[in-house]
């Protein structure tokens, strides 16, 4: 059910891309051991931070592209 009718390709690809980088974040973090900041945050919750973000965009492009093309189910 990955292929939704009225939901464009590359919202589903977009999915499988989340699903990806949210579930296998740099493998090179949890054997390394060190702390990089990045803006004053720590990299791992930074990267954390950036994948919800990303995940919250591809959601509401998934809704607007299935609003937009009337097949949204109320």
């Amino acid at each position: 059910m990955l292929m939704h009718k009225g939901r464009p390709p590359w919202v589903s690809l977009w999915f499988i891309g989340d699903a990806i980088v949210a579930l296998a974040p740099p493998l090179h973090w949890a054997v390394d051991g060190a702390i990089h900041p990045i803006l004053g945050i720590p990299a791992v919750v930074f990267y954390f931070i950036v994948v919800g973000a990303i995940i919250s965009a591809s959601i509401m492009a998934a809704y607007r592209a299935e609003a937009s093309s009337g097949t949204l189910e109320r």
